[in-house]
Parts: structure tokens; sequence; C-alpha cells
């Protein structure tokens, strides 16, 4: 949910930077140097309708500034301080920082709406992120099974990253009038997000100090009653590492009394064929009555 929190932060840096630049490097009807009219000035309504070249080149330069010096932290941060943290103030209380981190920078964003502070603020969520939020939250899944693990994971990667970017963009969509609007209104979603994160926190840190301590695995029993039915994936240790519906396949072609076993050349005998012993031996002398061993030879191969 936090990204709901980060799609918002973002988008107010945008739009902020957007206005920033565009008052340094306004949009005219003619270039002052060149004289030639501009791209972004329309002449029908004559009103800018976009960002002067000069104000488009601000901006790219400022979201590659942003960009370098949110890896550059995130990098310092995952290599000094990550596991420093977790060892120091212990898994539990690491999970309330980032979301604490979350709720002040709210805060100040909503008290300070600055280029420069919600430029800080958006490198400070997303280096925190990488460096606190991803780490615990691996780290969470300890006391669970794999087969929970691979559910959640894949859950958590697919819908609720992607549907948490997507509520946080119908908030920014529904205040996006004016930048002014969005920070109040905007700050208001983000700090509820940031107080149910710090609640969420809390309890995921309890229970994974509780699951811990006695050893449970969050889905333990699950994946030994699929054990017992015979999934598809289980091996029998007992025989050189098939699997038990292998083994069964195989006991059932050995049993005597199933249509399903197959048997060789040498091991058809009289009962197998579907005959009785006197019909056998009836058919038997029929065919073979009076014949030299050579004609008997034919009728075999035939």
């Amino acid at each position: 949910l936090f990204m709901v929190e980060v799609t918002i932060v973002d988008y107010t840096m945008k739009v902020l930077a957007r206005e920033h630049f565009s008052t340094e490097y306004p949009c005219a009807p003619h270039d002052e140097i060149t004289g030639e009219a501009m791209s972004c000035w329309d002449a029908d309504s004559n009103s800018a309708t976009g960002m002067s070249t000069e104000a488009t080149q601000s901006f790219t330069a400022f979201m590659g500034l942003f960009g370098q010096a949110t890896n550059t932290l995130s990098f310092f941060l995952s290599f000094f301080g990550t596991s420093a943290i977790i060892r120091k103030l212990g898994l539990r209380t690491t999970l309330l920082l980032f979301p604490s981190i979350c709720l002040i920078t709210i805060v100040v964003v909503r008290m300070y709406p600055t280029l420069h502070v919600v430029f800080a603020a958006m490198m400070i969520l997303k280096a925190n992120s990488y460096a606190l939020n991803n780490p615990t939250k691996e780290m969470l899944y300890q006391p669970t099974s794999s087969n929970v693990k691979y559910k959640a994971k894949s859950w958590i990667d697919i819908f609720g990253a992607r549907g948490s970017k997507a509520l946080g963009s119908v908030v920014t969509n529904a205040f996006s009038t004016s930048a002014s609007e969005l920070i109040d209104k905007g700050s208001l979603v983000g700090m509820c997000v940031a107080s149910f994160l710090i609640w969420n926190a809390r309890f995921m840190g309890k229970k994974f100090e509780e699951f811990t301590e006695t050893g449970y695995v969050v889905g333990g029993d699950n994946d030994e009653d699929d054990d017992d039915e015979g999934g598809y994936s289980e091996i029998d240790e007992n025989n050189q590492g098939l699997s038990k519906n292998v083994e069964m396949a195989v006991q059932q072609n050995d049993a005597k009394d199933t249509s399903c076993g197959f048997y060789g050349d040498d091991e058809i005998g009289v009962e197998e064929e579907g005959q009785s012993g006197s019909e056998a031996g009836d058919d038997s002398d029929g065919v073979n009555g009076g014949m030299s061993p050579k004609e008997k030879h034919v009728v075999e191969l035939v």
C-alpha cells in the first residue's frame, strides 16, 4: 500500500517541477534569439499549449538528477545501513521504521509544499523502500512454507503492486486540477495509508516473533496433507527418487488381476490369454494333432 503514497508524492513532484520550469522558461509566440515561432505556442488560441524547449530540457535534467540521487542513496543505505539497522533494532522495530518515515515525510510535504522539499521526500521514500522495506518484507516469509511463499509473492508482485499504483493514480487524477489541491487532499490520503501501514507493520512483527519462537510454519499442515494425498511433485525416498504416482503405476503393472498390466511373450500363460486349461488343451490338440514338426513350426509362427 505504500505505493499509493509514493505515486501521490511522485506526481506532486512532477507537477511542481513542471510549473517551476514553465515559469522560469516561459513559452512565448516567438523565440527572442532566433525570432522563430515556438512550437509550444498555439497561434489560433494565442496561448501556450506546452512547455518551451528550455523548460523541457530543464525538466528532463531534473528527473535525471532525481534518478541519480535516489539510486546513489539507495546504494549506500543498502550497503552500509540495512543489515546494521536490522541487527541493532530487530526486525519488529525495523518493520515500523519505514511506515513511520512515510508518515513523517507526507506531513512535511503538506507543511512545506516546495519543489526541493518534495524532491527530498520522494528521494527518501524510494531509497528506504529499496533499502528497508524490501529486505524486511522478504524476511517475513521465513516462517512460511514454500507453497505459501510462492502464492503470496505472486499475488503481491502482480496484483498488489499494480493495484496500489492504480489506486494512487485514481487519487492523483481526482485532485489534478491544481498543485495546491493535490497537496492538500493527496497528503490526507497519504497520511491515512501511512497510519494503516504502521498498524499493519506492528501486527506483522508481533506475528513473526510469535511464529519464530513457537516454530510454527504457515502452510506447513497443508503441505503435509498434500503429501498424504499424493501431489504431483512428491518424491518417495524409499524408491530411489521415484515419484509416488510412478511407483503406484509400477505396482499396478506388476499385479496379475488388472487389465493395465503388460506382459512379455514368455510371461503370457493360459489364464492371461482368457482361456481355461481344458479349452487350451482342446485347441492345442485340434491344431497340432497330426502335424509334422515343420507344420507345427509354421503354425506357431503364424
